[in-house]
């Protein structure tokens, strides 16, 4: 399962951006927002999440799924992780 700092690091490639700095530019954050996510003290909005993916090209449905896999925990972690591998059985972040 990806990670988040993992994902934003694609965003970033995907996005052609080189820094942590631009990539909270582009999605309308701050840069400290961007290192509270790579430690895991703080989660993306659902909203800031559905810019990330659109600025990203990639699935907002699927990354939505994915932020609630990363922000929850117990039983209803593995729900999430679950609708995930069934309404994206291809999914790259599994």
């Amino acid at each position: 399962m990806i990670e988040l700092g993992n994902f934003l690091d694609l965003c970033k490639e995907r996005t052609n951006t080189v820094t942590d700095s631009n990539l909270a530019r582009k999605i309308d954050v701050t840069r400290s927002s961007i290192t509270l996510y790579r430690k895991g003290a703080s989660f993306p909005s659902d909203a800031t999440m559905v810019v990330l993916a659109k600025r990203a090209k990639l699935n907002s449905d699927e990354c939505l799924l994915l932020l609630n896999i990363w922000r929850t925990e117990g039983a209803a972690r593995k729900t999430y992780k679950r609708m995930l591998k069934r309404l994206y059985p291809g999914s790259g972040f599994l």
